[in-house]
Parts: structure tokens; C-alpha cells; sequence
């Protein structure tokens, strides 16, 4: 097996603490990436901004960067590309920053870098795409507002949305397409302009077919997995509405091609026990929720233990609703959050923002008390 080195790109920019969210979004548009490594003045890895972030954050392009910088992410440049595809796979990115020995940035792997490799060894899974696409598919209507566009992007893990007018596929929105033209209504990025939308509040107003890319370039679901790959490594989007009798029927992302060559899942400490949600959408919507928050805690900690159950709390009538309990255990603590509400979708995912936002503030914390305690320990030495 290939090491990291032989499949990461040595060539790649990067940004500082103190560099502005413009700045990163002028880069990242540039160079067509989706992270950014972001390093100390001597070069060693402190950071990973994403366009994610940028949506989810929604700060104005003159703040600092390390307010919306993840902590630091990364594979050493000696391992095994095996490493690299389970830390996308588990952390749900679309690549990561590579370190040497010293944790200096030497190189990023992006998934396009992964399959690549996977398509030279003959190495791509065999089936078809209906094989390993996601389903059912989230869409979204042609005349419903961006502003819905990327709270359903949000609230359901995913960067991509199908766009649908009159049952017919119109289009595609993705993440990076609302990251730019919303950052575009304050800032002007080369000689680019957003047209007659001036302002965050007239794009988040707009209909989403004014900002769709239309028509969609889309595959079958009987096309092999490979003419997927060929797709994404010729055209450089990464994921493709998938029709049969031309309606869509799922969505495949260069995300589906990780996952189908590894089995993670399996040794994920999660144990859900969801036997009162008899229907298939809701299992399928809760295991989307539970493994885009997965990915988000795996940023900043390793987690040990983890146990999300949902129970009905009456099973009579249509007024039940569903009690949500979220145990999260990591390294260094555990919290348990309880949430009630009729959709259990709803009740899952407060429980597990509420998790996810103690974890990360906890995290916070040690960070600071530990660059607080850096001085006095060179006094110290001194």
C-alpha cells in the first residue's frame, strides 16, 4: 500500500490566524479547494478552515480567521493512504492537511487525490451507482428561497442539493455555490459580481434557480461507479444527481466512492437503538444526522462512547411524540442531553447540537488555559 506522500499534492496555499474569512474565501475560490490549512508563522499545522464553516459560521469577510478555524486535523505524510481514507471517511471532509514529523504542513489529500489513486490501481468498487448512492435523496424545490437551501444543507449534513422544477431535475445548488454568492453581496473577489443581488438578505431571498447550475450533469442508476469517478476527476464537481426514468432517485458524491471502499462504520463506539421508528425515511435521515455530528465532535476529540435512543413516548393516536436521549462519552468527559419533541428528527438533532456545542466549548477552554500557561513555562525555563 501507497504511503501519504505518494498521493498528496506538495503544492498547495495556506493562510494565518490573523489573515481575514475574504482573504480565505478568495483563496479557496481561486484554487478550487474546499480546506485550507492554516499555520504559524514557522509553518507548523494550528488550524483547518472549510467552506462548512464559512456558511455555518456566517461572519463578515474583514473577521479574523481563526474565528471560524477548526482545530487541527491531519495525517502524517508516512502513513498509509489507508489512514488518510478513514480519517475522510470518519470526519466526513473533503480532505485533509498532511504533517511531517515536526507538525509542519507538507501537503494536503483531497478525496479527488484518493480516488485517483483508487482508479490507477484498479482499485474503484465494481457495482453500479444505485449500489452506493445515497437514498432516499434530499431535494429541494426551484422556487423555494436560498435561505432554505442552506438550512436543509445544514441541518442534514450534506453539501449538495438536487433542484427540482415540475418533478424534472432543474439543476444543482451546492455549498461552495451559497458560500460564494453570499460573500459576494460584501465583497467583490477579481472581476466576479453576483448580478443584480446586492445584499446577504436579497440572495437568501431568491428563489434557488437563480443561483442553481443548470442543467446538472447526472448519471444513471445502472451507470458503473467508475464513469462516477471519471466524472468527478474530468469536471471537478464532486457529486451528481442520479436519475432512472428520468426522475432522481438519489445523489452520488465522491463521499459514496470513500465509504464504499471502507468499513469504519463498523467500529464506530455507537450503538442506536431506534426500534421505534418503524419508518425507513426516518431511520435513514437519523443515521444522515447522527454521522454528520459524529464527524463534527471527531474534529476536536476522539470519542470513546456513544448511545442515542429514541423512544415513542405514545403510541396512540397521531399527537405522540418522541423522547431523544444522547449519551456522548469522549476522552477527557461525557454529557448526556434529553430532548422531547412529535418529530424525532427534531429531538435528535437539539440533543445533539447541545452535545456538540459543550464539547467544543469545553475544548475551547483547554485550549486557552494551555496558551495561557506557555509563558510562564519560557519564564520557567529561563
Amino acid at each position: 500500500m501507497a504511503r501519504v506522500s505518494e498521493v498528496m499534492r506538495s503544492s498547495f496555499p495556506t493562510l494565518r490566524k490573523d489573515d481575514t474569512v475574504g482573504k480565505a474565501l478568495s483563496v479557496i475560490s481561486s484554487d478550487r479547494l474546499w480546506i485550507l490549512p492554516v499555520v504559524s508563522g514557522d509553518g507548523r499545522l494550528v488550524g483547518v478552515v472549510s467552506y462548512r464553516e464559512l456558511l455555518e459560521r456566517r461572519v463578515g469577510p474583514k473577521a479574523r480567521v481563526s474565528s471560524v478555524m477548526y482545530p487541527p486535523y491531519s495525517v502524517s505524510h508516512s502513513d498509509d493512504v489507508n489512514e488518510a481514507i478513514a480519517k475522510i471517511f470518519l470526519l466526513r471532509v473533503r480532505g485533509v492537511p498532511v504533517i511531517d514529523e515536526g507538525r509542519y504542513a507538507v501537503g494536503l489529500v483531497m478525496r479527488e487525490d484518493i480516488i485517483r489513486y483508487l482508479a490507477n490501481r484498479d482499485l474503484l468498487p465494481r457495482g453500479r451507482v444505485s449500489s452506493i448512492m445515497s437514498t432516499p435523496v434530499v431535494t429541494i424545490d426551484a422556487e423555494e428561497p436560498v435561505a432554505r437551501a442552506r438550512i436543509t444543507m445544514l441541518r442534514n449534513g450534506i453539501s449538495k442539493l438536487p433542484v427540482i422544477e415540475g418533478e424534472r431535475l432543474y439543476g444543482i445548488i451546492s455549498m461552495r455555490d451559497l458560500a460564494e454568492k453570499i460573500y459576494y453581496a460584501y465583497f467583490q473577489i477579481g472581476t466576479r459580481r453576483i448580478g443584480f443581488y446586492e445584499t446577504e438578505e436579497e440572495i437568501l431571498a431568491a428563489p434557488v434557480k437563480e443561483i442553481a447550475s443548470s442543467p446538472a450533469i447526472s448519471v444513471e442508476a445502472d451507470d458503473p461507479v467508475k464513469k462516477v469517478a471519471s466524472l468527478i476527476l474530468e469536471k471537478g464537481y464532486s457529486g451528481y444527481p442520479v436519475l432512472s426514468d428520468n426522475k432522481v432517485v438519489g445523489i452520488v458524491t465522491s463521499y459514496d466512492i470513500i465509504k464504499s471502499v471502507v468499513r469504519i462504520r463498523e467500529s464506530l463506539p455507537l450503538e442506536a437503538r431506534v426500534s421505534e421508528l418503524d419508518d425507513e425515511r426516518y431511520r435513514e435521515a437519523l443515521n444522515r444526522l447522527i454521522s454528520s455530528y459524529i464527524a463534527k465532535i471527531s474534529r476536536v476529540t476522539s470519542i470513546i462512547d456513544m448511545k442515542i435512543v429514541v423512544k415513542r413516548l405514545s403510541k396512540s393516536g397521531d399527537g405522540g411524540a418522541y423522547i431523544v436521549n444522547v449519551f456522548i462519552k469522549t476522552k477527557d468527559t461525557q454529557y448526556s442531553i434529553e430532548e422531547i419533541d412529535r418529530d424525532p428528527l427534531n429531538a435528535a438533532r437539539r440533543s445533539l447540537e447541545l452535545v456538540t456545542k459543550k464539547i467544543y466549548k469545553y475544548y475551547d477552554r483547554l485550549r486557552t488555559i494551555k496558551r495561557r500557561e506557555k509563558p510562564s513555562e519560557a519564564q520557567e525555563a529561563g
